[in-house]
């Protein structure tokens, strides 16, 4: 490929991501400049009022306090489950690495009805131990929440890091009589201290613009930058203040990304080293004992929720039944409650618009992933990989008001939306097809250029016949993104676009818990689905720890 090609692609990915957030931030600064020349720095008053007010700093403060405990909690719960995913053949290991990928994945109303189900007044805990206690509505439910939705992260992040180090530093370190406590915090933890400053960065950073769980769990005391940017937009009708706050929110979060790449770019590894995984067989009684206790502790603190979720949706009112599966097929009622006039749309309409517009946007997502890759295939080119991940620092609000103001003249909302759901899953998707390409023999390409194949045969009768697993499971990781995307369509759709997340959040607003989680579970299935298809076109899945 030409050698311009990565720059191009650079530049082309910059020109999608900078004019909407461009356009927000215009639109808080576009009457500033012109003030600045005519009055001075006094001009900057109406910043600095915004940026006062106790409600903004205490937004600012709790932003980072939940997004950082979110993300040191995470991290310090997978670390046991990354080595295990490592280290270990274990019974079960390929269902683990899958159910641990759900709940990134799902919709963060799904997550909030699975939590409201567990842990809430109402919930299954409330029952068992007869009390009305609710914790949800708090910082504690957003944490949990976010935990819960980035654990999995953790889990892949830290392994991938752990497969990197080269098991005969091991080997010298237990040849030297050192117990195994003393080996993990002088070799594997100094080793591994790129993988989890990355995953506390990557999970900081999706908790620092979490939208839809503080909506719901922060009410009106506990809001974040992301929810305010909302708030000044579309409640208080204030694009300057909206843009203002965008700008605050973007310099947080790019001032993380550049601490990483400070703290762990100049210390990155190349794969290569000899790695072990040992099989069950050689496991002793405790350490399986360990193995098992750890994942059941996992699943009960985590995925509890979800299986509270599904049995409670066959069960309104304490009963077994399928009522409410039944109302949203046939639109019917739910107490004094039409579903089809809450959600505004029928179920049917409802899986086609959700279906359609995650596979237009998944599309999108794996083609231009697949032409970055593969134009930054064997280069290492720092600035490039980092620009390609721009999209986690940014707002997905301050991203989809962009898009809304730039295009809604032109372009429907739908093909808005696609678009930037996008841009949003393209960090994780071409995350995916980077590794896929990077262990893409080069050799491969040269036989097929020295008998004078082009790009188009060589992509038809080389790239994808060989590399469809990995292209396959980058859609279906793509798919899923764009399922269970809530800010996008809410601030580009306004109404207009009905998803399973809107309607989701349209049937908790007018209090219909049955009929929404029926819709969840729905939802839940359909997403399984979609894994089941990863694990059944998988490859090299115990060589890649994933």
């Amino acid at each position: 490929m030409h050698r311009g090609a990565p720059h191009l692609a650079g530049a082309f990915f910059l020109l999608l991501l900078v004019p909407p957030v461009a356009a927000v931030l215009g639109a808080g600064f576009g009457d500033l400049l012109p003030g600045l020349a005519a009055e001075g720095w006094s001009a900057l008053q109406p910043v600095l009022q915004l940026l006062q007010r106790p409600a903004i700093r205490g937004s600012v403060r709790f932003s980072l306090l939940q997004a950082g405990l979110s993300a040191v909690i995470s991290v310090v719960l997978a670390l046991p489950g990354a080595y295990l995913l490592a280290h270990l053949r274990f019974p079960g290991k390929r269902l683990v690495q899958s159910l641990t990928l759900l709940p990134f994945v799902l919709p963060s109303l799904i997550v909030v009805l699975a939590i409201i189900s567990m842990y809430g007044r109402a919930g299954f805990l409330s029952r068992l131990f007869q009390t009305d206690l609710s914790l949800v509505y708090s910082p504690f439910g957003i944490i949990l929440a976010h935990v819960l939705f980035n654990i999995s992260v953790a889990l892949r992040m830290i392994s991938a890091g752990w497969l990197a180090v080269d098991s005969r530093l091991c080997d010298v370190s237990r040849s030297l009589g050192e117990p195994v406590w003393l080996r993990l915090l002088r070799l594997d933890l100094r080793l591994l201290l790129p993988s989890i400053v990355s995953a506390l960065t990557v999970i900081f950073l999706y908790c620092f613009v979490s939208f839809g769980v503080v909506l719901i769990f922060g009410g009106v005391r506990w809001t974040t930058l992301e929810v305010r940017i909302y708030q000044e937009m579309f409640q208080n009708l204030n694009p300057g203040g909206a843009g203002i706050l965008a700008l605050l929110q973007i310099g947080i979060a790019a001032s993380v990304v550049f601490l990483l790449q400070r703290t762990v770019g100049h210390r990155a590894r190349r794969r290569g080293g000899r790695f072990h995984v040992r099989p069950w067989s050689t496991v002793g009684r405790i350490g399986r004992v360990l193995t098992m206790g750890y994942w059941l502790l996992i699943g009960l603190v985590f995925f509890s929720p979800l299986i509270t979720l599904v049995v409670r949706a066959f069960r309104p009112g304490g009963r077994w039944s399928v009522a409410a599966f039944r109302a949203l097929l046939g639109g019917g009622r739910i107490g004094d409650r039409d579903l089809y006039e809450v959600m505004r749309t029928t179920l049917v309409q409802l899986i086609g618009t959700s279906l359609g517009l995650a596979a237009l946007s998944a599309l999108l997502c794996t083609a231009a992933a697949y032409l970055a890759a593969r134009a930054l295939r064997g280069r290492r080119l720092p600035y490039l990989d980092t620009l390609m991940m721009l999209p986690l620092a940014i707002s997905s609000v301050t991203l989809s008001l962009g898009m809304r103001m730039l295009w809604i003249e032109v372009l429907p909302p739908v093909v808005i939306i696609a678009i930037t759901q996008a841009i949003m899953a393209f960090p994780m998707v071409f995350r995916v097809l980077r590794t896929a390409l990077d262990d893409f023999p080069v050799a491969y390409t040269e036989a097929a250029q020295s008998v004078g194949g082009g790009v188009w045969f060589r992509l038809r009768t080389l790239d994808i016949p060989v590399l469809h697993r990995g292209i396959l499971n980058a859609y279906v990781l793509a798919f899923a993104l764009g399922l269970a995307d809530f800010t996008g369509v809410l601030t580009i759709g306004r109404g207009q676009v009905v998803t399973f997340p809107v309607a989701l959040y349209r049937l908790i607003g007018f209090q219909s818990f049955d009929a929404a989680l029926a819709l969840g579970v729905l939802y839940i299935a359909i997403v399984l689905t979609a894994f089941w298809i990863i694990d059944a076109t998988s490859y090299a899945r115990e060589q890649e720890g994933l």
